[in-house]
This record gives structure tokens, C-alpha cells and sequence, in this order.
């Protein structure tokens, strides 16, 4: 690369290229905005990770100045992670309101003490992950910029790997590489400790302190009204957390005796503020499996017009977890569907029982209303295929970034469960500008699609 550039100082061409910029570590936003002024660089996508767990992606359509783009990604992941952890205290305020839960219960049912467990920790997650990014404290570990002096990014002691696209016949190849610059301590969701060690009745102590200290939180008491009062969400969260702690208690008491396996969560949240952001307050499983690969990774996928919903960002706690802000509709124009997804790489670390969470926040487009579909996916690490003199070349991919995750191509597991597709619709409606959204998905055992707007 640095011949290619010395070869182009020589003959004094000089034009921009794309390059991918990776870290090895969560770097401050003003060093990472010192050095692309510098460098003469804009950017348009970035990755990130909280020390709290879970992390994503950010990407625009357009190239930003570096200010102003670590402005705006501050701005709305600020937003995603405070309605994210809004959400885990209205779920709380509704379960004690409707004295859904007992310390007893905890005591006497392992599986709904391990549901609890996770609802509480995803709290944590979520608000200490607020509190941090609000803070400005470093979250990004890779960026994606155009500049013309690459020699600039490559001399920088901040940068540890570069990636640049010079010939077109790499650019498929650039794309993947963000991804593995993601420090890999970041890759597994965190338990707290004090969460992760608490007897019951100190996780009920502290599903209680979290509804306390929230009853003056003006921000959250007009979130909770909004949606939980005027847009009468209350009765369907209420109605999702009676059947999932009901469910809980049912399977502690089955013993030995396993759900059947299923590659989709059997448990699950949609919430759509009628803006913006779309929340998963609980992606969880019974009993996953069911796989029809040695190596399966599992995708959630939100399909909507390209032309209601455009740029991305997103959040998610599972293990080994992706997202594809920087792959979804960047380059489209306008029309035709796009899927804003998030995932794990490796699906058998997914815990049975634990509930995982996420959420994405849009750039809204112009439409007044999308169709869309929320699909469970199995994926895994397809090939990469590129045509060269001629011909189509295939090769295996290397990498865990979601450039690789491709659908499964067949399914031939557990025939019990009738699943002859890699994918099914857990949701499907319509999103209506400032029209919020709440429904769930609970012991969906048949493969069947959804019926619509349930």
C-alpha cells in the first residue's frame, strides 16, 4: 500500500479513497477528531462497544466532517440507551403494580430466577451504559473514512490497523475488515457482579430501588405516560410478563424434561416509540437449537421500506454479537426493502432461559408508513463470492463480521417442529409515523408466520 501511494506522490495524482480505521482499543472522540481533520478525512460509519456490555455500530449515507458525525453519534446513542433502560423500569414498574412477582417465587422456581436475573442485569446494562456514553467517556474502536493523504492515518501512533481500497477489485474485501478490529473482551454481554451473585432477595430489593428512584424522573414519567398510558401499552406488557413468568414457573417444575429446541426465541418484545427507535426488551429462548449447521449464528431482522427508515444505529447484549448499521441501505437511494438486523456469530453460546436485548434507532425518511417484519434467522459464515476475469470465486469467509453471515441454505434438524426454512416472521404490522407500536411473541413452537398486525 505504501508503494501504491509513493507511485501517486510521484506522478502527483491524488484523489480519495475509502479506508477503514481500527483502534485496538475504545479511543476518546477528540483524538479520533484531531486525527481525521488532520488527515483530511470525513467519516460515515463507526463501531463501538460499552464497557457495560453489548455494543454496535453507527453509519450515515453521506460523508460527515469528523465533528460533526461524533456529534450526531453521541446524540443518538444517547437517545437509544435512555428509551432502552426506560424500558426495563416500565417493565418493572408493572410487574410490582400487579404484584406479578415474590421473593418466595425466586426461591422455589431456578428458571424464573434466571429471568429476573437477566431483566435486572439488562437494566444495568443499559442505564450504567447511558450514563457512561452521556459522559463522553471512549466507545469507539473503528471508524470508516475517505481521505486523500492515507499516509497521514498509517504514521499516527493512535491508529493500529489500516485497510484501504485502492483497486476496485478489493472492495469487497475492505468491507470486512472493522469488524475484526473489535477488542475481544467487548464480544460477551457483562454480568454484574452484584446482579450476577445476588440471593433473591436482593434482586427484588433491586428491582424495587429502580422503580424508587424513577417515581421523580421527569423524563421517565412522560416516557411512561406516553406510551404505557395514552398509548395503552400497559395492559399488553402487563398481559407479555403474566405468560412469561407463568411460562418460568411452569418449566422449573417439568424437571429433566426440555422444551423442544428452537433456533428463534420463544419469548420477545417489539416496542416502537412511532419516531425513531424500535426496542427489544426481552430475545429469549426456551431451548435453543434445532441448528442445521456445526456453526450457527442467529440474526434479528427488521424489514421495513427503505424509504420510511434510512441511516442506523444500534445496540445489542448478545454473546458474540454483530450488527449491520454500516450494511443496511447505505447505499440505496431510495425504495425497496431493507433489513435493519443484529445478531451473534456463535448462537450456541445463547443461553436458555436468559433473556437478551437490543434496539436500533433510524434516521426517519420521507414515507409516511412501512409494512414490515421482524424475522428470527439462523445464518453462518457463508462464502465469499466475487467474479474476476470472468468467472464467479468462492472461498470460505474468514471473518466474524455481518458480511459473512449469510442465511443458512437448508434446514434438516428437528422434523417435530416442521421448519423447512432458515427463517420465520415473529412479527409483522405496519409502522405509521408517530403511531407507537408495542406487541410480543410468546411459545411460538409451529414455525408458522405470524399472522399480520397481531
Amino acid at each position: 500500500m505504501r508503494l501504491m501511494a509513493l507511485l501517486l506522490f510521484l506522478t502527483g495524482v491524488s484523489f480519495a479513497v475509502e479506508v477503514a480505521v481500527g483502534f485496538g482499543k475504545l479511543t476518546p472522540d477528540e483524538d479520533i477528531v484531531k486525527l481525521l481533520e488532520k488527515c483530511n478525512a470525513k467519516i460515515r460509519s463507526m463501531w463501538y462497544a460499552s464497557p457495560y456490555g453489548g455494543g454496535g455500530s453507527g453509519a450515515e449515507r453521506e460523508w460527515y466532517k469528523p465533528r460533526d458525525f461524533f456529534q450526531k453519534i453521541r446524540e443518538r446513542l444517547v437517545g437509544g440507551y435512555r428509551i432502552g433502560y426506560f424500558e426495563d423500569v416500565a417493565g418493572f414498574k408493572i410487574i410490582l403494580e400487579n404484584n406479578l412477582l415474590k421473593v418466595e417465587d425466586l426461591n422455589r422456581y431456578p428458571k424464573l430466577l434466571k429471568l429476573v436475573r437477566g431483566l435486572v442485569n439488562n437494566y444495568y446494562q443499559q442505564r450504567e451504559s447511558y450514563i457512561y456514553i452521556k459522559s463522553g467517556g471512549p466507545i469507539v474502536y473503528a471508524v470508516l473514512v475517505k481521505t486523500d493523504d492515507v499516509n497521514c492515518l498509517e504514521e499516527s501512533k493512535l491508529v493500529k490497523d489500516v485497510s484501504v481500497n485502492y483497486f476496485s477489485l478489493f472492495t469487497a474485501f475492505l468491507k470486512y475488515v472493522p469488524y475484526y478490529f473489535r477488542p475481544k473482551r467487548y464480544s460477551q454481554y457483562y454480568f454484574f457482579p452484584e446482579v450476577k451473585n445476588a440471593k433473591p432477595e436482593e434482586l427484588y430489593r433491586m428491582i424495587e430501588k429502580a422503580v424508587s428512584e424513577h417515581k421523580s424522573n421527569k423524563e421517565f414519567l412522560k416516557h411512561f405516560k406516553k406510551f404505557y398510558i395514552k398509548a395503552g401499552f400497559y395492559k399488553k406488557r402487563l398481559e407479555f410478563f403474566k405468560k412469561s413468568i407463568e411460562g418460568a414457573k411452569k418449566r422449573s417444575l417439568e424437571g429433566k424434561t426440555p422444551p423442544p429446541q428452537t433456533y428463534f426465541p420463544n419469548e420477545g418484545d417489539i416496542f416502537y416509540t412511532g419516531t425513531d427507535t424500535v426496542v427489544y426488551n426481552v430475545i429469549k429462548w426456551n431451548n435453543p437449537g434445532d441448528w442445521s449447521v456445526e456453526e450457527p449464528g442467529y440474526e434479528h431482522d427488521l424489514v421495513a421500506k427503505n424509504d420510511y427508515f434510512t441511516s442506523c444505529y444500534s445496540q445489542s447484549s448478545l454473546p458474540e454479537w454483530y450488527d449491520d448499521c454500516p450494511t443496511t441501505c447505505v447505499d440505496e437511494s431510495s425504495g425497496g426493502d431493507c433489513a435493519f438486523s443484529f445478531g451473534t456469530y456463535n448462537a450456541l453460546l445463547i443461553e436458555p432461559g436468559f433473556p437478551y436485548e437490543g434496539w436500533v434507532r433510524l434516521t426517519r425518511g420521507s414515507a409516511s408508513y412501512t409494512d414490515f417484519r421482524l424475522n428470527a434467522q439462523e445464518v453462518f459464515h457463508s462464502p465469499i463470492c466475487f467474479k474476476f476475469l470472468g468467472r464467479w470465486i468462492c472461498i470460505p469467509c474468514p471473518f466474524d463480521t455481518p458480511w459473512c453471515m449469510g442465511g443458512t441454505p437448508f434446514r434438516d434438524g428437528n422434523p417435530d417442529l416442521n421448519c423447512p426454512v432458515n427463517s420465520l416472521a415473529l412479527k409483522k404490522c405496519q409502522f405509521r409515523r408517530f403511531y407507537p407500536y408495542n406487541s410480543s411473541w410468546q411459545d411460538k413452537y409451529d414455525c408458522t408466520h405470524a399472522s399480520w398486525c397481531d
